[in-house]
């Protein structure tokens, strides 16, 4: 009976030990992963799930390795295609595919590799039609004006009547001499160089009629057509977009207005066609997914401390005598009576020594941290990696016991540390297909005990900013901490003795070493998505912002003809341009900081050399920033006399200001320096507003445009 309760007592242990480890083929996949052999890796995992279905653990290493598989064929794969080895390539997504058969991107990129010839897509047409387009034929047309210096308006009309088009003139129209040759071009290149020349722009009315107009600013806002378009974003954030926008898309006319809906992450603008187009163009360019990169790390902490202990050695280095009291032993509290000590026999008296023991210890350990995370982020964002424990570090400060006192009561709290490796890696992908890596790595231990066993946090720590091709991988190494002890214990004045001390005395030998290795590999999973037409330049029209005497640039499609009268408008505008630079408008104080939730004053200031008799300009701010309160008439309104029509017109949705006089005797006006307005705001949040000029409109008395510049400005609010 005994044998077999022992024999039943041998197969549970032996069968505990069993199912408390892992079969075979388990860890011949760990040691193929270790490896880096993925399909062999997955080959076993795979029989060990066969030989036990249920097991968690062979799953949970099954799928993480097909997915490391699955990036390392796809690694392959798009390298292969790189070199032009199609059927390599193919054979590798393939695998990649067998992998991870839910990843849709390999699919694509497989199905891209694979088609012979790819039809290239139709750009989609982003323009914006008008509602209302002319109905005229593409003929050339036979007109030359060159012989007689004809009136403008006549060459208009007798162009409208070949096309068969009534054509209109504002009031302000003026119609001057002028030579000009329209032979060989269509109706509309006709009617758009004219009108460029002439400095004129036209508004179709319906199919068979159109105005042509003086291009000037308060005609644009009066006879443009406008449009309202919503852009849905998909990726950036719609507040983020309009600071970006506002600069490209604002003329020297006025700027667009601005609508967002942060719920539906959206940006609705009120502009010409035109501006929409290219808006269009530049959100689609701006608007791209951001990269993800996958981020493979291998961590590995290796230690190992060497002791050596030899020689004789006490177990205290210290003899004790002690009286016992012979025959007379002390009572049971410990005391002697004092009528029966008697120090003069030395039975009364114990005496301890020490005991000697002959140490011939030596050891070796050796301790080895593996940690294998993978991680994947979105390209400038932070990625981290924690690992480790929570170490309680004991604070003490003191506090009086009454109010007033001085601080001697004791009070104690904890505040837990961080131990262990921490890694934080920000990456940016480059569009040559390298990625570079912000990494920063701390590691930290615990070293030992101080004062009151408080913990000793030992800590290394590297930054560091590298830059690696896709699927490159770097060593990082070195962190090696190399501590030696060597003490020496035995009995004074013998110890010091030449042989005779090496008898009597031990020695202790300690040898600590830490080292971390780590490898990271980078490999891009998402690229951002740039194509050849995203490189292509956005061609703007030049229209009614064209300005000879700023140096603009005539387009290729100009000809001659186009080029003469630009050259003769230029020269009959010389002399009026010489008093433009005197005319400005600006703002007082430009451009200052401020705290938030404070009101301050800006004041709307003019400078001119002509006389004027009637303005109107339009100012733009951040609305999320700043809030116009009130509007405070200035001395220019007060010096063309009394009761001046003074327009004010506040909007803090849009972040629009509209200020405006006029003279009510046509025979006056304002010339100097004076005050339109002063502005009062109100800063409701921290961030920086431009204050600009959108549109600004003046006048002489007589009815002759001014032209005024102008200065922006700028509030910061912190």
């Amino acid at each position: 009976m005994k044998k077999v309760a022992f024999l039943s007592i041998v197969f549970i242990i032996l069968g505990l030990s069993s199912c408390s480890t892992f079969n075979q083929s388990y860890t011949l996949g760990t040691e193929a992963a270790s490896n880096k052999n993925w399909d062999k890796a997955i080959e076993y995992y795979e029989k060990a799930i066969q030989e036990d279905p249920n097991n968690s653990a062979y799953r949970l290493a099954l799928t993480r390795t097909k997915i490391y598989a699955s990036y390392t064929h796809l690694v392959k794969a798009r390298s292969l295609a790189a070199e032009g080895k199609k059927d390599e390539a193919m054979v590798e997504y393939q695998k990649a595919m067998s992998y991870s058969p839910n990843d849709r991107a390999i699919a694509v990129e497989a199905q891209l590799l694979s088609a012979q010839q790819q039809e290239t897509p139709e750009p989609i047409d982003t323009r914006i039609e008008p509602p209302v387009k002319l109905q005229v034929s593409d003929q050339k047309l036979s007109l030359n004006f060159m012989h007689d210096r004809v009136k403008l308006k006549d060459i208009f009309q007798a162009l409208g009547k070949h096309a068969q088009i009534n054509i209109l003139f504002d009031e302000s129209f003026k119609d001057i001499p002028y030579s000009v040759d329209l032979s060989d071009r269509t109706f509309e290149q006709a009617l758009n160089s004219l009108c460029m020349a002439t400095k004129n722009f036209h508004r179709i009315i319906d199919e068979r009629s159109l105005i042509i107009v003086p291009d000037l600013p308060a005609k644009r806002i009066q006879y443009e057509l406008n449009a309202v378009k919503t852009f849905y974003l998909s990726n950036i954030k719609a507040e983020d977009l309009q600071s970006s926008l506002l600069p490209i898309l604002r003329s020297q006319f006025k700027a667009p207005q601005f609508m967002i809906d942060k719920n539906l992450n959206s940006i609705t603008l009120r502009d010409t066609p035109e501006v929409l187009e290219l808006a269009g163009k530049l959100i689609k360019l701006w608007d791209k997914p951001r990269g993800e990169v996958l981020i493979d790390l291998e961590i590995m902490e290796v230690s190992r401390q060497k002791l050596k202990k030899f020689g004789l050695e006490l177990d205290q280095y210290a003899i004790g005598l002690g009286y016992g009291g012979g025959e007379n032993p002390p009572s049971e509290s410990g005391w002697f009576d004092v009528s029966k000590i008697d120090f003069t026999k030395k039975s009364n008296f114990q005496i301890t020594m020490p005991t000697a023991f002959l140490n011939f210890l030596e050891s070796d350990q050796d301790t080895k941290i593996l940690s294998q995370p993978r991680l994947r982020g979105i390209e400038g964002e932070e990625m981290s990696y924690l690992v480790g424990d929570k170490i309680p570090i004991p604070r003490t400060s003191f506090t009086p016991f009454a109010a007033g006192g001085v601080p001697q009561q004791p009070l104690t709290s904890f505040e837990y540390e961080d131990v262990g490796i921490d890694i934080k890696i920000t990456p940016r992908i480059h569009y040559e297909g390298e990625v570079t890596l912000e990494l920063e790595m701390n590691i930290k231990s615990v070293g030992g005990t101080g004062v009151a066993d408080i913990p000793i946090i030992s800590t290394r720590e590297i930054k560091n900013i590298i830059r690696l091709r896709d699927g490159e991988t770097n060593l990082l190494a070195g962190l090696l901490k190399d501590e030696e002890r060597l003490s020496g214990r035995g009995i004074v004045g013998i110890k010091r003795i030449p042989i005779l001390g090496g008898l009597f005395s031990s020695t202790e030998k300690n040898v600590q070493q830490w080292d971390v290795l780590m490898t990271i590999t980078p490999y891009i999973i998402r690229s951002i998505p740039v194509t050849e037409d995203d490189l292509k330049p956005l061609w703007i029209n030049l229209g009614s912002s064209f300005d000879v005497s700023k140096g603009g640039q005539v387009n290729e499609g100009a000809d001659e003809a186009t080029l003469d009268m630009l050259r003769t408008e230029r020269r009959s505008d010389g002399l009026s341009g010489q008093n433009q630079g005197q005319n400005r408008v600006s703002l007082s104080p430009g451009n200052f900081e401020i705290t938030e939730g404070r009101e301050f004053r800006v004041s709307v200031v003019v400078q001119s050399a002509e006389e004027i008799g009637s303005m109107t300009l339009n100012l733009s701010f951040n609305p999320q920033v700043l809030e116009l309160k009130q509007v405070v008439q200035g001395s220019i309104a007060s010096r063309l006399g009394e009761n001046i029509p003074f327009l004010q017109n506040i909007d803090n949705s849009s972040g629009t200001c509209t200020l405006g006089f006029s003279s009510t005797d046509i025979a006056k006006g304002f010339r100097g320096s004076g005050r339109v307005a002063s502005l009062v705001f109100q800063s409701i949040a921290q961030g920086d507003s431009p204050l600009l000029f959108t549109s600004v409109t003046a006048n002489s008395p007589s009815g002759k445009a001014i032209q005024l510049e102008t200065e922006e400005g700028r509030v910061r609010v912190r």
